[in-house]
C-alpha cells in the first residue's frame, strides 16, 4: 500500500490546460474515486500518475517518494483500462501471468503458477484459465484485466473507467464485486468515473473534477449533503437539484419565478444577513419536495406537465407560476400528467448559492 500526493500538479496539451495545480492527497488503503464529465482531466490525472504522460509543473508523490523522472515501469503502479487490452491468442491463464514474467520481476514458474491461481480465486475466474479472450463474455474479460493488476500486488491502482462498457446489470454486479476486492486487499484504489452512481457507491472520498480543477472533496454524503458549489449540486444527483433564482426578504426568500416565498431557517438567515446578500440560487432536491393535501408555511400549488416513471418512483416536471421544478414522489399517488398538485418544500434540506459564483453559501 502507498498513499499519494499530488502538489500543484499542471499539464498542458498544445496550450490547451488539461490539469492546473491539482491539489490532491489519498490515503493508504483508501478507494478514491475521480468524478467529472467528458474532458475534465481525469484520465489525464490516471496517465501522470502511471508515468504515461510527464507533469509540466507540479510533484507526484507515491509512498513519499517524488516519482516524477520514474519510467512507468518503475513507479510499481497498475492500471486497469477502459477496454480490456487481452491478448486474443492467450489463454486466461497466460494473460493472467504476463506481467509477472518481466525481467524486473524474477519469479520462478511455481511463484507465477501460486499468484495467477490466488488472484483467479479472488475474481472467481479459476474455471475460465484454460480460455481463450474470445470465448468469454464482457464481464469475465474485465475480471481478468482487473486480475492482471492485482496479479502482482502494486503499490496503487489506477482504474480508468473499467466498467463503462458494460451492460447495466452487469455493471451493478462490478459495482459490488470491485467494492468487496478493495475491503478483501485493503489496498489503495484511484478509479476514474463520469457515472455518480459508480462514485456514491464504492467510493469512501470522492474528488469532483472539472476542467482540470478540483471542485470538491469529501465523502459520498458531504459531496450530496453539502455541495460546494452549483456545479457539485448538479453534475451530482438525478434529477438534477432545481435551482431557482430568490431575493431575501425579511425572514423569507423571494422565488418570483415560482411567485412563492419560502422561509429560511435561523442559520440561513443568520449567514445571509451577515454577508448582507440579498440575492441568491436557491437549491431543492427534488427529493425534498412532497406532495400534500393542504397548503401549509412553505408550500405552492403546481400542474404536472409530464411524468417519468421509474418503477420504484415518480418523477414529475411541473410548471409552478412562470418557472419549472421536479419532484420525486411515490407511483402510488396516481399523479397524471394535467394535474393540479400542492407541494410542500423541506426548507431546511434548501441549499444556498451566491448568484455570481455559485459558490455555497456556508
Amino acid at each position: 500500500m502507498a498513499e499519494l500526493k499530488l502538489n500543484g500538479v499542471t499539464k498542458k496539451f498544445n496550450g490547451i490546460t488539461a490539469l492546473d495545480s491539482l491539489e490532491l492527497e489519498v490515503e493508504n488503503g483508501e478507494f478514491f474515486v475521480l468524478l467529472g464529465p467528458t474532458g475534465a482531466g481525469k484520465t489525464t490525472t490516471l496517465r501522470l500518475i502511471a508515468g504515461l504522460e510527464k507533469a509540466d509543473e507540479g510533484d507526484i508523490i507515491l509512498g513519499g517518494d517524488v516519482i516524477n523522472s520514474l519510467n512507468p515501469a518503475d513507479r510499481d503502479v497498475a492500471m486497469v483500462f477502459q477496454y480490456y487490452t487481452l491478448y486474443p491468442h492467450m489463454t486466461v491463464k497466460e494473460n493472467l501471468a504476463f506481467p509477472l514474467k518481466s525481467r524486473r520481476r524474477n519469479f520462478s514458474e511455481a511463484e507465477i503458477e501460486e499468484m495467477v491461481l490466488k488472484a483467479a480465486k479472488t475474481l472467481k475466474i479459476e474455471s475460465k484459465l484454460e480460455r481463450k479472450p474470445t470465448e468469454l463474455s464482457g464481464g469475465e474479460m474485465q475480471r481478468v484485466g482487473i486480475g492482471r493488476a492485482i496479479v502482482r500486488n502494486p503499490r496503487i491502482f489506477l482504474m480508468d473507467e473499467p466498467l463503462s462498457n458494460l451492460d447495466a446489470k452487469l455493471r451493478e454486479s462490478m459495482r459490488s464485486e470491485l467494492a468487496r476486492l478493495h475491503i478483501d486487499m485493503g489496498e489503495t484504489f484511484i478509479y476514474v468515473t463520469h457515472d455518480q452512481v459508480e462514485a456514491m457507491t464504492m467510493a469512501d472520498r470522492i474528488g469532483v473534477l472539472n476542467e482540470g480543477r478540483l471542485m470538491q472533496i469529501g465523502t459520498p454524503d458531504q459531496i450530496y449533503n453539502k455541495p460546494a458549489n452549483t456545479f457539485v449540486a448538479t453534475f451530482v444527483g438525478s434529477p438534477q437539484i432545481n435551482l431557482i433564482e430568490a431575493e431575501v426578504e425579511g425572514n423569507e426568500l423571494n422565488l418570483r419565478s415560482l411567485q412563492q416565498k419560502i422561509s429560511m431557517n435561523a442559520a440561513q438567515n443568520k449567514v445571509l444577513k451577515e454577508k448582507g446578500i440579498t440575492k441568491i440560487l436557491y437549491g431543492i432536491r427534488p427529493e425534498e419536495i412532497s406532495v400534500v393535501t393542504a397548503k401549509g408555511r412553505n408550500c405552492c400549488s403546481g400542474s404536472v406537465k409530464f411524468k417519468q416513471s421509474m418503477g420504484a418512483e415518480d418523477i414529475l416536471n411541473l410548471n409552478i407560476g412562470t418557472g419549472s421544478m421536479k419532484a420525486i414522489v411515490s407511483p402510488q399517488l396516481g399523479i397524471k400528467e394535467g394535474d393540479e398538485v400542492i407541494l410542500n418544500v423541506e426548507a431546511d434540506r434548501s441549499h444556498l448559492f451566491d448568484l455570481e459564483t455559485g459558490d455555497a453559501i456556508r
